[in-house]
């Protein structure tokens, strides 16, 4: 097993065919069926406790202009990773870019509608594939790439709902990341770096704020003196993975100055405008760096849930084929993930290559099955555990 947890990412996503890349583009990666299965399945994991805690999702554009990321803060910050798009003579002078954030785009959409205090907190999720030009030798496969995803969300809310809504944010992130296996949180605080924005007293009242949410919570953390976001200081999640390495994934950002700047507004009680303050946070960081810490981890062998095939079922030879595909169908009906080796192989070899795959399940099939109407399981890192009804099969795994 220690040889198994030591493999690269890279080969093992060649070797369970999830991605792959392109050395003549390098920064960007290929994702074959099954490991789109897997980032599916992460999204749509996240998205389920999202929709439960009020969040809504929106998309927000691509191309964004150089004007917007002016205003915002970000171009001082990020001018020298932004993809420029244009024709060749517009981009002499270019006029806009890939989005390298998207909190910008999420406050256009907020600034659309007039909002009201009673409507606070608003929250906005994004899966947001966003661009950031890496040098080619800091591209590192699914780590560092050149376009990634986010599972970004921004939230709108007035001073007094700030203390709530960064406390379950934390539940949020501590619950998600033990539902992955990942049980060794550090928690850090950064500060105020060197080149910000904002005021004293913004970010005063913003570090406060974090300071008295990890204390309600009653969270150890460490100060990191002047690493905060640009806008706003942050709470930072590092994971501990089997290999004993540390990991920086989730962050959360408390900023009252980028609404302001971009001239975000609600109504207030009195009738007057006032800028919401705003949460920025992901859990993940980026949706394809954790599938890679999350691969390393184990090596390979996700839980029954995120492997993108639970069961693989092994005809015993040709003539046992019309039955292993009507027990995979059945299987796929009840929305357990299934496919039939239909090569012309020994069961031997398919086998031994369904545990290479480390699929979950194996289910052989043979005269016997047939005959008795059930299949022969095979479980990874178990082996054989008898003849069983399929009834009998599915129960267990959708326990």
């Amino acid at each position: 097993m220690e040889k198994e947890l030591s493999k690269d990412h890279k080969e093992i996503g060649r070797e369970l065919k999830l991605f792959s890349f392109d050395e003549n583009v390098p920064g960007v990666v290929y994702w074959w069926p099954k490991g789109y299965t897997i980032f599916n399945l992460i999204l749509d994991d996240l998205k389920k406790h999202l929709q439960a805690d009020g969040y809504q999702d929106l998309k927000t554009a691509p191309i964004i202009s150089i004007d917007t990321l002016k205003a915002s803060g970000h171009f001082e910050n990020y001018h020298e990773k932004l993809f420029f798009v244009g024709n060749e003579k517009e981009l002499e002078k270019p006029r806009w870019c890939l989005k390298p954030m998207s909190c910008p785009g999420s406050i256009m959409i907020f600034n659309e509608e007039i909002h009201s205090y009673r409507e606070l907190p608003i929250k906005y999720s994004e899966f947001g594939t966003v661009f950031r030009y890496e040098q080619a030798g800091e591209v590192n496969g699914l780590l560092r790439l050149r376009n990634f995803t986010q599972d970004d969300a921004h939230l709108y809310c007035n001073v007094d709902q700030i203390e709530a809504e960064i406390e379950k944010l934390i539940d949020f992130v501590f619950d998600t990341y033990k539902r992955y296996g990942f049980d060794e949180i550090r928690v850090e605080l950064s500060t105020r770096p060197e080149k910000s924005i904002g005021s004293d007293e913004q970010w005063e009242k913003a570090e406060s704020g974090l300071r008295k949410s990890l204390d309600s919570k009653k969270v150890e953390y460490k100060i990191n003196e002047g690493d905060g976001a640009f806008y706003g200081p942050k709470i930072d999640f590092h994971i501990k993975d089997s290999l004993e390495r540390s990991w920086q994934l989730g962050t959360i950002q408390l900023d009252f100055a980028m609404a302001e700047r971009l001239d975000a507004n609600y109504i207030d009680k009195d009738g007057s405008k006032k800028h919401p303050v705003m949460i920025h946070r992901a859990i993940l960081g980026s949706v394809e760096r954790f599938i890679a810490i999350l691969l390393e981890h184990n090596g390979g062998v996700l839980p029954l849930w995120l492997s993108p095939v639970q069961v693989s079922v092994l005809p015993v030879s040709d003539k046992h084929l019309e039955y292993a595909r009507k027990i995979a169908k059945e299987l796929n009906s009840n929305k357990i993930r299934a496919e039939v080796d239909e090569r012309t192989e020994t069961i031997g070899k398919k086998i031994r290559e369904s545990e290479m795959q480390k699929y979950p399940y194996m289910l052989v099939v043979g005269d016997r099955e047939i005959e008795a109407k059930k299949v022969a399981v095979r479980k990874y890192g178990e082996g054989d555990k008898g003849q069983v009804e399929l009834k009998e099969l599915m129960s267990e795994i959708k326990e």
